[in-house]
């Protein structure tokens, strides 16, 4: 077995005795709702989003510290959800897109193909097949 040391946890819960609320133990409640339904509320795929796009970022400027540099960067997340092709069940896909100003796309490449060896969060959805990074313009 791997010794993992954590640095840092939290747990979110969902139960049915509070319907459409997730919560941190000890801490900040949403209001859930499916992404299809009209309610207001936040769902399992903005949250996905904002969580990659967060860390990806994140890890793209620990980066370029690293180097000495400082550029701004930003990293937009899509999140789709996609119905099994036999009609059973969900799936998501997941593109993220970086941009770094004053950077060319190759230069950006190299940082998010780096960064997301990197990022926590792309480390646990690295290998889907319905996940990758691009660049843009920033």
């Amino acid at each position: 077995m791997i010794n993992m040391t954590s640095i840092y946890k939290t747990t979110a819960i969902n139960e049915t005795t509070v319907p459409n609320q997730t919560r941190i133990e000890d801490g900040l409640a949403l209001t859930m709702t499916p992404p299809l339904d009209q309610q207001e509320g936040s769902n399992p795929e903005q949250l996905l989003a904002m969580s990659w796009a967060t860390c990806l970022n994140a890890t793209s400027q620990a980066l370029l510290k690293a180097r000495k540099l400082e550029h701004n960067s930003r990293v937009r997340v899509e999140v789709d959800l996609h119905k099994e092709a036999n009609g059973v069940g969900f799936y998501f896909s997941a593109y993220a897109y970086l941009a770094v100003e004053g950077f060319t796309l190759e230069e950006s490449e190299r940082l998010v193909r780096q960064a997301h060896e990197r990022c926590p969060v792309s480390k646990l959805i690295h290998g889907n097949e319905h996940v990758d990074v691009f660049v843009e313009s920033y």
